[in-house]
C-alpha cells in the first residue's frame, strides 16, 4: 500500500515538472540593449523602436529607419573657421545653407552599418544597428577623395580653357569643380596637383570663378553716342569684352538705358571676334539724354548650377565694371512758317503759327528764327469758311494743313485739322472762334503726337 502511494506522488510530481518545462518555453528574454542604449566608443550606435499598432504593415521599416536617423544624428558635421564659407565673410543665409545640405544629406549616404539584433514582442519592433567609426571615416575619406578628384579634373579642364581665351565656357567649368566638392567646402580642402604641390583646390576654383568674372573689361571706341532727328533717334554702339587684353567671344552681356519715363533692358553675347552690337533707340518725346548701362551677366554665367545651390547667391554676388556711356539726343531744330487765312483773306496777326512755335520749345524743340541747313521747316497753311447762318448765328469752320520737309524738300510728315467749329454773332467772330479752338487742340493732344512722331 505505501508503495503504491509512493509511485502516485512520483507521477503526480512529473506532471508538474514536465508543465513546468512546457510553459517555460513561451518565456520570450527581452534584450538589455532596448532598455539600455549600448555605449561603445568605437561605434555609432543607433537604437530605436516602432508600434505595431501605429504602423501595422511597416512598423519594422520605421523601426530601421528611425536606428539609421539615430546614427546620423550622432554624426556631427563641423563647419572650420578657415574654411572657404568663412574666409570669403559670405552672408549667415548661404553659410547656414552649406551647414544645412551637408547635415541632411548624412542620413542619406550612410553606409558600412550593420544590423546587431532586433527583437519584437505584441506591441513593438526593436531594431539595434551599429556603426564602426573607423570605417565611417575611412568610407568619408574615399568619398571626398573621388569628389575632389572629379573637381580637379574640371580645374584642370578650366585652366586649360582660360589659356584658350574661352572665358565663359571656363567659368562654368571651374563651378562644376566647387559643385562636385560642395559637401566639403565646410572643411579644408588641400589637394595635390599633378606637379606634387600641394594647394586649396576649393580656394584656387573660386578664385578662377572670381577672377573669370571680376577681370572680365567692357569698353567700346565710342566716348558719347549721339543721336539726331535725321535718324529717327536711334544708333547703334559696338561693345567689346576682354580678359587680359584678349577679347573674349561668347561673353554674356545686360544692357540697360531709360527712354524717359521707362526703362529699357536688353542681352546680348559677344561674337566670334569679342564684339557685341547694341542698338538704342524709341526714346520718348522730348528726351534730350540717357545713359546706357553695359554689364556681364553673372546669372547667364551660372546658369549651369541648380536654382537653390547655395553656390549661385555665392557667385551673384561677384561683378565687373560696368560701362556707361552717356546718350545725348540732339534737339530738333525747326523752322516755322505759313499763312493764316480768314475767309480767304491773310491775317497779319497770327494765330496758331505763335502756339504751334511755344508748344515745340516747350517739348524740347529749337525754334529756328531763319531758315536753316540743318533743320525742318515746317509750313503751316490755314484758312476759314462760312458754313452758314441761322437765328442770329454765324458757324464757320477752319480747316490746317502742316507739312514738315527736311533741308532737301522731301515730305518726312504730314498732318491736319479738319473742320474746326466756330459759332458766334457775325461772320469775323466765328471765324476768330474756329482759330481760338484749333489753338486749344494744338497746345494740347495735336502737338504732342506731332512731337512723338519725330521720335518714332
Amino acid at each position: 500500500m505505501k508503495s503504491s502511494v509512493t509511485s502516485l506522488l512520483l507521477c503526480v510530481l512529473c506532471v508538474f515538472i514536465i508543465n513546468g518545462c512546457a510553459n517555460n518555453k513561451h518565456v520570450v528574454e527581452i534584450p538589455i540593449w532596448t532598455t539600455e542604449r549600448p555605449i561603445n566608443s568605437l561605434y555609432y550606435i543607433g537604437v530605436s523602436a516602432a508600434s505595431k499598432l501605429e504602423n501595422p504593415y511597416n512598423a519594422l521599416d520605421v523601426a530601421r529607419e528611425n536606428a539609421l536617423n539615430s546614427i546620423a544624428r550622432e554624426i556631427r558635421v563641423n563647419v572650420s573657421s578657415s574654411s572657404v564659407l568663412s574666409t570669403l565673410q559670405v552672408n549667415k543665409w548661404v553659410e547656414e545653407s552649406f551647414a544645412s545640405t551637408i547635415t541632411s544629406t548624412v542620413a542619406e549616404e550612410l553606409e558600412g552599418y550593420v544590423l546587431v539584433d532586433t527583437f519584437e514582442d505584441e506591441n513593438e519592433v526593436w531594431v539595434y544597428y551599429r556603426l564602426s567609426k573607423s570605417e565611417y571615416a575611412r568610407i568619408l575619406q574615399e568619398r571626398k577623395r573621388v569628389a575632389l578628384g572629379k573637381a580637379h579634373g574640371h580645374y584642370l579642364d578650366a585652366q586649360k580653357l582660360v589659356r584658350d581665351g574661352a572665358l565663359p565656357v571656363a567659368v562654368e567649368r571651374f563651378l562644376m569643380g566647387l559643385d562636385a566638392m560642395s559637401k566639403y567646402l565646410g572643411e579644408m580642402n588641400p589637394y595635390t596637383g599633378v606637379d606634387g604641390v600641394e594647394f586649396d583646390l576649393d580656394r584656387a576654383l573660386l578664385n578662377g570663378v572670381s577672377d573669370g568674372i571680376t577681370n572680365l573689361k567692357i569698353s567700346s571706341s565710342t566716348d558719347i553716342i549721339n543721336l539726331r532727328l535725321s535718324d529717327k533717334y536711334k544708333g547703334e554702339i559696338n561693345v567689346e569684352v576682354r580678359y587680359e587684353g584678349r577679347l573674349i567671344a561668347g561673353a554674356p552681356l545686360t544692357y540697360k538705358y531709360s527712354r524717359g519715363m521707362i526703362p529699357t533692358r536688353g542681352s546680348t553675347s559677344t561674337s566670334g571676334d569679342g564684339k557685341a552690337l547694341i542698338t538704342v533707340g524709341d526714346f520718348d518725346a522730348g528726351s534730350t539724354r540717357s545713359e546706357l548701362e553695359v554689364s556681364i551677366s553673372v546669372t547667364a554665367l551660372v546658369k549651369i548650377l541648380k536654382p537653390l545651390s547655395p553656390l549661385k547667391p555665392l557667385v551673384e554676388g561677384l561683378n565687373a565694371p560696368p560701362l556707361l556711356i552717356p546718350i545725348r539726343l540732339e534737339s530738333p531744330k525747326i523752322y516755322v512758317v505759313g499763312t493764316e487765312k480768314l475767309f480767304g483773306i491773310e491775317l497779319r496777326e497770327k494765330t496758331l503759327i505763335p502756339s504751334i512755335k511755344a508748344a515745340l520749345m516747350a517739348n524740347g524743340v529749337e525754334v529756328m528764327d531763319r531758315k536753316s541747313p540743318d533743320a525742318l521747316t515746317l509750313t503751316v497753311q490755314a484758312n476759314t469758311t462760312m458754313s452758314g447762318q441761322g437765328r442770329g448765328f454765324f458757324t464757320a469752320y477752319l480747316n490746317a494743313v502742316f507739312e514738315l520737309k527736311n533741308s532737301s524738300g522731301d515730305l518726312i510728315m504730314h498732318k491736319s485739322l479738319d473742320r474746326v467749329k466756330g459759332v458766334q454773332t457775325n461772320k469775323t467772330m466765328a471765324g476768330q472762334e474756329a482759330y481760338r479752338k484749333a489753338r486749344k487742340e494744338i497746345e494740347n493732344r495735336f502737338i504732342e503726337s506731332f512731337i512723338e512722331a519725330l521720335y518714332k
